[in-house]
């Protein structure tokens, strides 16, 4: 009970020493890519790696909430139900192609998907993903009716035999799909959804990208494999993304992210295909916020606040210094005036007390007394009034005043 115990609190700790990746992808897939990743992670973050397959969104987020796998590679596409799964993206990895291939099919009026599509017999990768929000929207972008398409899914049939027959390829795949590879390989085509001299003048990959965000136009290259196609092909691509939750921890978040953008040209070694590998990019472009780990990292070399708002700041600052300076210099000013007055107090009582010592025949000390209980009611209403301060200098104006009064006083005695 104790090990089973164990087991349980290390696998649901963030700091463990393993992470399981589930995968979104098509049956045919290959993996050399996916271990490309799996092999670099385990060398530089020192973790182990288990990689899984499904062909579903659903299960991959349902897995992540369950904490049943770590990390998930779906598409961008992908959409969550439940308002409380806080996914987030780690970084975008390799882009899903819409490829189609015709094999012995009528001639081709490229921009006529429609036509392609409802009159020619159709090998899916996979019938599944056919209801995926990806296709219900390319279908009623393109006018579509799916009533009026029929087909197989490629994992129930042997291709091989497949060599007289004239039928449609259509998958949302990886270019490494080996099932790619067999069609070409049988005589098939890759086909353009439209002209690729109309990208950039309103052609219907861009038209798709208006409804459809998260795809943007897919050039594929002359002579991709065996030097097929013969013609650049237009197409839409979708990205993948490497997600995980929220609460996954930052560290490993942030070393993952370093791993995978630094060390593209590793990943290329293992497959060419890294080079769509994306290094520079923001939230803007994906399904799902940033992870705070990734933010991290690409905000490494980021100036501080101060460098980047320098010549703002600055003269704010120094504005600021000014005025406090001003401020300082005016408060020592009044604290001068203040004890300046006070010292005027200081010899209106000495000049009180020399006139009673030079008119001591002509008994005049009530006036004199008068006049200093007067200047010290005067003094005490500048106390209560801030004009004075109750410094040490104010006390010794008190004991002057105490000590002339008690001479004025003896010498009328």
């Amino acid at each position: 009970m104790f090990i089973i115990y164990v087991a349980f609190v290390s696998c649901n700790k963030n700091s463990k020493n393993s992470l399981t990746l589930l995968k979104v992808t098509e049956l045919g897939s290959a993996k050399i890519s996916d271990s490309a990743i799996v092999n670099v992670l385990r060398k530089q973050i020192n973790k182990n790696i288990e990689i899984k397959y499904d062909l579903s969104e659903d299960i991959a987020l349902k897995s992540l909430s369950n904490k049943t796998v770590d990390l998930a590679i779906i598409p961008n596409n992908t959409s969550i139900d439940d308002p409380e799964l806080e996914v987030r993206t780690i970084v975008p990895l390799l882009p899903r192609i819409l490829v189609l291939m015709g094999h012995k099919i009528p001639e081709y009026q490229e921009g006529d998907l429609k036509g392609l599509l409802e009159n020619n017999t159709l090998i899916y990768e996979d019938m599944s993903r056919i209801d995926s929000i990806f296709f219900k929207d390319l279908f009623t972008n393109f006018n579509i009716d799916a009533q009026k398409i029929s087909g197989y899914t490629a994992k129930n049939i042997d291709i091989n035999n497949w060599s007289d027959s004239c039928f449609v390829y259509v998958g949302l795949t990886h270019l490494h799909n080996p099932l790619m590879i067999k069609l070409i390989d049988l005589g098939a085509d890759f086909i353009s959804i439209d002209k690729v001299s109309n990208l950039g003048k309103g052609s219907s990959a861009e038209g798709f990208k208006l409804t459809f965000p998260s795809s943007y136009p897919f050039i594929l290259p002359k002579s991709f494999y065996k030097g097929i196609p013969d013609r650049p092909i237009l197409t839409i691509a979708i990205r993948d993304i490497l997600v995980g939750l929220s609460d996954l921890d930052k560290t490993v978040v942030y070393d993952i992210a370093k791993t995978i953008i630094e060390n593209k040209a590793q990943l290329i070694q293992f497959d060419n295909i890294y080079n769509m590998l994306e290094t520079q990019f923001s939230e803007n472009n994906y399904s799902f916020p940033l992870h705070q780990g990734t933010e991290q990292y690409l905000t490494r070399n980021r100036p501080s606040l101060w460098t980047r708002y320098a010549a703002i700041i600055w003269p704010f600052v120094s504005m600021v210094a000014i005025f406090a300076s001003a401020f300082a210099s005016f408060q020592n000013r009044m604290r001068v005036r203040r004890k300046l007055r006070i010292e005027s107090f200081y010899k209106v009582l000495l000049r009180i007390r020399k006139r009673a010592i030079e008119d001591k025949e002509n008994n005049n000390t009530e006036e004199l007394l008068a006049e200093m209980e007067n200047l010290r009611s005067k003094a005490f209403d500048a106390l209560m009034d801030n004009k004075l301060l109750a410094r040490e200098s104010f006390k010794i104006f008190l004991e002057l005043y105490s000590e002339i009064k008690v001479e004025i006083m003896e010498t009328d005695q």
